[in-house]
Formats: structure tokens, sequence, C-alpha cells
């Protein structure tokens, strides 16, 4: 991305252009962002992930082809966009991603130790509920049996939420 790119972005960032102007200034081709976003997983530059996942949320540019490389930036620990890659999946609901989600749900990065929410994994446990596939509702019931309790009461929420479990006999508040 040329440092031209980069200033556009930031611009549209601090609201100084609108997404009508930065489409004229910014090839929103969601091919031509999601090359963008190869380059910075592959070259590792923290700063375009954001850029570029800014981007792909406010022109809405997501399509099964970012698939793959969505996932292999969930599982990249050098930055950090992961609650935003997981409420992309959320939000497109691919199936293809329910083992990112879970393998995601388990995964402490570095820069997530001081929260004791589980932010990221609750986002990754919604979407796989969201996901509703026979799949992801397996990957739910591995996860009810967590023994972070977070992520088993949101797993567990999940499953219930779906009607995955007839019944109440957990106690589970409902929501």
């Amino acid at each position: 991305m040329t440092d031209n790119e980069r200033e556009t972005i930031r611009k549209l960032i601090r609201d100084d252009i609108s997404e009508e102007q930065f489409a004229l200034e910014f090839n929103v081709d969601s091919n031509y962002v999601k090359q963008l976003l190869e380059i910075a997983y592959n070259e590792k530059n923290e700063k375009d992930v954001d850029y570029q996942t800014y981007v792909i949320f406010c022109f809405n540019l997501v399509t099964e082809d970012y698939v793959d490389l969505l996932c292999r930036l969930m599982y990249a620990p050098w930055h950090h966009q992961h609650e935003d890659i997981a409420t992309i999946f959320q939000s497109f609901r691919f199936p293809q991603t329910v083992e990112c989600l879970y393998k995601t749900a388990q995964t402490q990065f570095e820069y997530l130790e001081y929260d004791d929410s589980y932010a990221l994994a609750v986002k990754c446990i919604w979407a796989l509920g969201d996901i509703n596939t026979e799949e992801s509702r397996k990957k739910l019931e591995l996860l009810s049996v967590s023994e972070n309790e977070i992520i088993r009461e949101n797993a567990l929420k999940q499953l219930q939420r779906k009607y995955f479990l007839k019944t109440n006999y957990l106690n589970i508040p409902e929501d």
C-alpha cells in the first residue's frame, strides 16, 4: 500500500473525508483491498492490517474469497484485529470459519492477557452460535466443558439460545 493510500484511509478514519470522497480517491474494489490485506499479512504489517480491516468494515467488502486470509490473520499473534475479524465472521456466518473460531476461542494472545472477560473468546463463541451448523454446534459442545468459566458459560448460552439444549436443566440465565 502506498503512503498516499494510507493517508487517505487516515482521513476517512478521522472523518476528514466522506465515504463517497474516499471511494473517489481509493480503489474500494473487494479484490484490490483483499490483495492489500494479503500483502500486509505477508509483511506482518500491523498498521496496514488495521487500515484494511477498517476499509473492509466501511464498505462491506467481505466475500467468501476472504475467508482463508482472515483465518490466517486470526492465528497471527502480531496484530490486534482478532475481535474485528471474529465480528466479520459472525456477520457473514461462513461455515468454513468454524474451526478457526473454535481454535481462536481457546487462544490467549499476549496483548489480551489483561482481559479477564475473554472478549475475543466470547465473540468467537457467539459467531459459532450464529453460524448454527452441525459442526459449529459440536464445537460449542466442546467449549461448553471448558475449564474456563467464561468460555464454558457462553458456549452453554449459545447452545441454549439456539435451542440446542431442549431444557434449561443447567439453570442458565436467559438473555
